[in-house]
């Protein structure tokens, strides 16, 4: 038995684009409209970020 977490699988969300008023969805929270270029600060999703000991391509290059 693995007494590493189970990894989280974010939930899709939606809303409307603060620059141009598209619909876009993002990742809890987190969006970018592909047509006009916004994106919203990354404080503002809904849950934290991992850090850099949860990503596994962290120091290989």
């Amino acid at each position: 038995m693995s007494s590493e977490p189970e990894p989280t699988i974010p939930e899709i969300t939606r809303t409307d684009c603060a620059r141009c008023g598209t619909e876009v969805h993002g990742l809890a929270g987190r969006y970018a409209c592909a047509l006009c270029g916004w994106v919203n600060h990354y404080s503002e999703g809904h849950e934290e970020l991992p850090g850099l000991d949860a990503d596994p391509d962290h120091g290989r290059r």
